[in-house]
């Protein structure tokens, strides 16, 4: 893993996580598509600490969704033949590990060749994350919010107990009804 400054990590991890944020841009019961233009794919990229310049066309776009449909089945695999399946699929078609120094960079892992959209970026590094991260860790990292009426895409990364929810707010809705369900028993 490379560090450029405070901000940005190039590695695994980091991939991962944009991964699942890209899954989770897709419609459903929490929210609408919020991948539904450019600038959405460009904010999503700078939240996640992709360095500048990051300029995002109508073909970054689509190849985003592209990716996020095929992210978004390795989360859904019913057992760990079908994720690999799915994964071996997309490496073979997206990623071409490759060393590069650019922008005053030092040497670091591009898995998408030369000339990629932001899109074919994302299915590159994400699958390549998931593989590591799964070939280290197991399948049990990869899963799904544990909020009833989220299904949003969840990894299991780092110490402590494992993670259960996409985000606090699911979280803490869980808590809540929670509560209120050994109240409402309890009267």
């Amino acid at each position: 893993m490379y560090a450029m400054g405070a901000e940005t990590t190039f590695g695994p991890a980091r991939w991962a996580r944009l991964a699942v944020a890209l899954v989770n841009t897709a419609p459903g019961e929490r929210h609408g598509d919020t991948l539904s233009g450019p600038g959405d794919l460009r904010a999503m990229l700078l939240a996640h600490q992709e360095p500048e310049p990051v300029t995002i066309d109508d073909r970054d776009l689509a190849d985003a969704r592209e990716a996020r449909a095929e992210l978004a089945a390795v989360f859904a695999a019913e057992d760990p033949a079908e994720l690999a399946a799915r994964l071996n699929n997309l490496l073979a078609r997206t990623a071409r590990p490759r060393l590069a120094a650019h922008d005053g960079v030092p040497l670091h892992l591009h898995l998408d060749p030369p000339g990629s959209s932001w899109g074919q970026w994302l299915a590159a590094s994400g699958a390549m994350a998931l593989a590591l991260l799964i070939a280290e860790h197991g399948t049990a990292i990869l899963g799904h919010c544990a909020a009833p009426g989220c299904h949003h895409a969840v990894i299991r990364l780092g110490r402590g107990p494992t993670r259960r929810y996409c985000d606090s707010r699911c979280a803490a809705r869980w808590r809540v009804a929670a509560h209120r369900a050994r109240r409402a028993r309890s009267t």
